[in-house]
């Protein structure tokens, strides 16, 4: 029974922990996936320039590669740029709220004498 309490503590913290860390998580399992994914592409790009001689396989590789490269920089640069914008819009929303208990001036007649008021044309 204090096993099963035990077990079910840890697993409410590890995911309370990978809840609130979830964007950094995914960012780690993204970069260990490309170290294992360019590693095994590495290993069949010396496998086939060897037994291809001079064919454009290799080059084929090197291209394939780069864009996959510039693809995830780049998404990765707008997921962490977008993160940015938002938690911004979050901030700007917060103190817009805040300001919106400030004394509003219902018409233009609070800025106006008693003269200007009572003034007939």
């Amino acid at each position: 029974m204090i096993k099963f309490f035990l077990k079910q503590f840890l697993y409410g913290r590890f995911y309370l922990w990978l809840k609130s860390n979830l964007g950094r998580a995914f960012f780690f399992l993204v970069i260990i996936f490309l170290i294992f994914y360019f590693h095994s592409e590495y290993l069949k790009y010396v496998d086939l320039k060897e037994s291809s001689g001079n064919s454009y396989i290799g080059l084929s590789f090197l291209v394939k590669n780069f864009l996959i490269i510039i693809i995830t920089i780049s998404y990765l640069y707008f997921y962490f740029f977008l993160g940015k914008a938002t938690k911004s819009i979050e901030n700007s929303q917060i103190n817009i709220k805040k300001n919106n208990d400030v004394d509003r001036v219902d018409s233009l007649d609070y800025f106006l004498n008693e003269e200007e008021i009572n003034k007939k044309n």
